[in-house]
């Protein structure tokens, strides 16, 4: 029997054009809003030294990097805008709640609210450790966005942009996708940085546990089920995560990466980024 093929219609072809038009600002801004790559600041270890102090030994758990040693600035500020996706741009988001958490979550280390421009500070105590945490921004009628940066804070950040999203968006990105997002598993946007937080082109991405997870890499800011490394971008949408922690990680060539954990949970969106 010969097999039959979909006709892509021009209404099926308006309509992926679309898709793509609404698609490219969410890639771009969490790229933008990744390169706060540089977001460790203080000491690389590398596989070779993985406490950072010059000692090659480390307590980490198997599958993620130890955390450098205790050498963050007294205080540090990290700031930025937060942002959402209104037709086929990004656009400052005021009225947004940031808040700045540690390691095990709890009550925030720090909140604040987006101004009338996007703009956001938060001012974090560090006890001359860095904070292994993350930054959370809500907005009302839009869905929670956790942000992991790629090691520790150790020292100011700015730039960090914080994008949240409404479910259409991030719905627009699953047809996109070509796969469905189930709704007890979860969803990650990961940028896979160079050692200049620049994207990181050929690069491969995990995740572990692996579980029911769909990895797909994209091209020219758009999802390509095609695709076995990272493109222009160097960005990465994983769906379908088991909740719960898992190990991001990511390779090129003889090139290691740091890998860290990341809290996955269902129903928000997630982002990190990963780099050397």
């Amino acid at each position: 029997m010969r097999e039959r093929h979909r006709r892509r219609t021009p209404v099926y072809n308006r309509r992926m054009n679309r898709l793509r038009r609404h698609v490219l600002p969410l890639t771009t801004a969490l790229v933008a809003a990744l390169a706060l790559g540089a977001c460790g600041g203080g000491t690389t270890g590398g596989d070779d030294d993985p406490t950072g102090d010059g000692g090659g030994s480390g307590d980490a758990p198997p599958g993620i990097d130890a955390v450098p040693g205790p050498d963050a600035q007294p205080t540090l500020t990290v700031s930025g805008q937060a942002q959402t996706v209104s037709g086929t741009s990004t656009v400052a988001l005021a009225g947004a709640t940031i808040e700045a958490y540690g390691p095990g979550g709890g009550a925030p280390l720090a909140t604040t609210t987006s101004a009338g421009d996007g703009a956001y500070a938060l001012t974090l105590t560090t006890n001359g450790a860095p904070i292994d945490g993350y930054l959370k921004g809500t907005s009302a009628t839009r869905l929670d966005t956790y942000l992991y940066p790629p090691r520790p804070l150790a020292s100011d950040q700015a730039n960090a942009s914080m994008l949240i999203i409404t479910q259409q968006t991030l719905e627009l990105l699953h047809s996109l996708s070509g796969a469905s997002q189930m709704a007890n598993k979860g969803f990650l946007g990961v940028v896979v940085l160079d050692e200049n937080s620049q994207p990181a082109e050929g690069a491969t991405v995990t995740v572990s546990p692996m579980g029911t997870a769909t990895i797909r890499y994209t091209n020219n800011g758009i999802p390509d089920a095609n695709r076995t490394s990272t493109g222009a971008g160097a960005t990465v949408y994983i769906l379908n995560a088991e909740l719960g922690q898992v190990t991001i990680d990511a390779q090129r060539g003889t090139t290691d990466f740091f890998a860290h954990a990341v809290e996955v949970r269902a129903g928000v969106v997630t982002t990190t980024a990963v780099q050397p």
